[in-house]
C-alpha cells in the first residue's frame, strides 16, 4: 500500500476545525509562496460578515483545511477493495491541488466571477498562476518535483479533456462529497456562529469513505449515510440562512453594480490587473481612488455605502411557485448577461422616476438572481456490507429509497425557499412601494420586448 506517513511530518499548524494540520517539508514552500499567502487577505465569505460579524475567516485557512481532508480521503480510499490506481506521484499532485485550489480567487469570494466582463472563473485563474513560470507557486512546485501541469488540470478540470490519471484525481477533489465542501460547510458554520455543522459526525463521515471503481469517484459505506445526510442538510441550511441571506444578497448586488458602474465609465482606468492579484483591502483602496479621479462621491456611491452598511432593502420577491416560464427564462438569461441586467435596472428606475415623480439617477434598483445550478448534489454511491441482505446489487445510489429520501425533499425546499429572486432598492418608502407595485408588469413587458 502507498505509504502516506509523510502527511504526519513537517510543520504543524493549529486549526480550530481540524486540530493540528501537518504540512510536509516539500509543501512548505507552497504555503510560503506569495500567491498562497495572499489568501490570508481574501475572505472566505465576502459580505457575509455584514450579517454574521464572526465570518472573518479567509481562504488561507480554508485551503489548509482542504489539504488536511484530502490527506484523510487518500488514506481511506487506499483501504478500498479494490483501491484506486494512485501512486505517490498522484498523491502529491492531489495534495498540491487541494492546497492551491483557491489561489485564483478574486477579492470578495465569487462576486466578480459572476460579472463576466474580463473576470474569469477562479479555477482558470488558478491554472494561469500555476503555469506562470514567474510565480513563486510555480517555482515551489518545480522544486518539490510536482508536475505543475497536472496540478493545474486537477483544479481546472472542466475546461478541457483530462488524461485519466488527472481526471481520477479531479473527481476526488471536486464532487458531491469532496474535501472542499466538507471544510467550507463546517468552517463557515463555525465562524458564523450557527449550529448547523455541529450535527455532522465528522469522524464517521471520513471513516466511511470508500471508492467506486466504475465511476472513479469516492463513495461511502452504509455507515456514513446519516453523516452525509447531515452534511447535505447543513449545505441547505447554510444557503438558506447564511450564503443567500437577504442582507448578504443586498450587499453583494450593491458591490457588483457599483463595480460595474465604474467599469462602464469611458474614462475609467481600472484594468484586469487591478483585480487580478489584489487583496480585498487593495481593491477597496483602488476603487476609492478611481471614484476620486472620476469625481464621484465615494461616501454616497454603492461601494462607499457598503462600508457604512447602508444596504438596499427588499422591495419585491419572486418565489419559484410564483414564476411563469417566461419569467424563469428571463431570469436565466439575465444571470449570464450582467450588462443586460444593468440596462433593465436603469430602465426600471427611469420608468418609476417618470411615473411617480421620483428623483432617481439609475442605480437605486437592483435585480438579484441567485447563482444557477446550486441545488444540493447527491450523486453518490453507497456500499452495503455482506451482512446486510439487499434485493438490489451493490452499490446503491444515495437517493434510492433503501438508502435515503432526503434528496427530493431538500431539492424541492431549496428551490422553493432558498432560490429566491429579489429586487432591492434604496431605502426610500415611496420607491419601495412603487417597485413592489410595478415590478411584475415591468418585467413581463421587458421580457416581451426582447423576445
Amino acid at each position: 500500500m502507498l505509504d502516506l506517513r509523510f502527511l504526519e511530518e513537517g510543520k504543524a499548524i493549529r486549526d480550530p476545525i481540524w486540530g493540528y494540520i501537518h504540512i510536509p517539508p516539500d509543501f512548505i514552500a507552497l504555503v510560503d509562496a506569495e500567491e498562497f499567502q495572499r489568501l490570508r487577505d481574501i475572505s472566505q465569505l465576502g459580505h457575509v460578515l455584514l450579517v454574521y460579524p464572526g465570518a472573518r475567516h479567509s481562504r488561507f485557512e480554508h485551503a489548509l483545511g482542504v489539504f488536511h481532508i484530502a490527506g484523510q480521503f487518500l488514506k481511506q480510499l487506499l483501504k478500498s477493495q479494490p483501491p484506486p490506481a494512485i501512486d505517490i506521484e498522484d498523491a502529491r499532485v492531489l495534495l498540491a491541488a487541494s492546497l492551491l485550489h483557491d489561489i485564483g480567487h478574486y477579492p470578495f469570494s465569487h462576486l466578480l466571477e459572476e460579472m463576466q466582463m474580463f473576470f474569469i472563473q477562479h479555477e482558470t485563474r488558478g491554472r494561469h498562476i500555476i503555469e506562470d513560470a514567474s510565480t513563486e507557486v510555480h517555482a515551489a512546485l518545480h522544486k518539490a518535483g510536482i508536475d505543475y501541469q497536472r496540478v493545474a488540470n486537477v483544479i481546472d478540470y472542466q475546461t478541457r479533456t483530462l488524461p485519466d490519471r488527472d481526471a481520477r484525481l479531479a473527481h476526488i477533489l471536486s464532487g458531491t462529497l469532496d474535501p472542499d465542501k466538507i471544510d467550507y460547510l463546517l468552517r463557515d458554520a463555525r465562524y458564523c456562529g450557527v449550529p448547523f455543522g455541529e450535527s455532522v459526525n465528522r469522524d464517521r463521515l471520513l471513516s466511511s469513505i470508500t471508492y467506486h471503481r466504475a465511476t472513479q469517484r469516492p463513495a461511502i459505506t452504509y455507515k456514513g449515510v446519516s453523516a452525509v445526510e447531515a452534511l447535505i442538510f447543513t449545505n441547505y441550511l447554510m444557503y438558506r440562512n447564511v450564503y443567500w441571506h437577504h442582507a448578504v444578497r443586498s450587499a453583494s448586488a450593491m458591490f457588483k453594480r457599483g463595480t460595474q458602474d465604474l467599469l462602464a465609465r469611458p474614462k475609467c482606468a481600472l484594468t484586469e490587473s487591478d483585480f487580478d492579484r489584489a487583496t480585498e483591502a487593495d481593491l477597496l483602496h483602488r476603487l476609492q481612488e478611481e471614484h476620486a479621479v472620476l469625481g464621484i462621491d465615494h461616501r454616497t456611491s454603492l461601494i462607499g455605502r457598503l462600508k457604512r452598511r447602508k444596504l438596499f432593502k427588499v422591495a419585491r420577491m419572486f418565489f419559484p411557485h410564483q414564476r411563469d416560464q417566461n419569467l424563469l427564462d428571463l431570469f436565466g438569461r439575465l444571470y449570464y448577461a450582467p450588462d443586460q441586467r444593468r440596462k433593465l435596472e436603469m430602465a426600471f428606475c427611469a420608468h418609476l422616476a417618470s411615473k411617480y415623480n421620483l428623483d432617481l439617477c439609475g442605480n437605486e434598483i437592483l435585480l438579484d438572481i441567485p447563482r444557477l445550478g446550486k441545488s444540493p448534489e447527491v450523486d453518490l454511491k453507497v456500499f452495503f456490507g455482506a451482512h446486510i441482505p439487499m434485493d438490489k446489487p451493490a452499490p446503491l445510489s444515495f437517493d434510492d429509497p433503501e438508502v435515503s429520501l432526503l434528496k427530493n425533499y431538500l431539492i424541492d425546499n431549496f428551490e422553493a425557499q432558498a432560490r429566491v429572486v429579489r429586487i432591492f432598492c434604496d431605502d426610500i418608502p415611496q420607491l419601495r412601494q412603487a417597485v413592489c407595485a410595478e415590478a411584475l408588469a415591468f418585467l413581463k413587458n421587458w421580457e416581451r420586448t426582447i423576445t
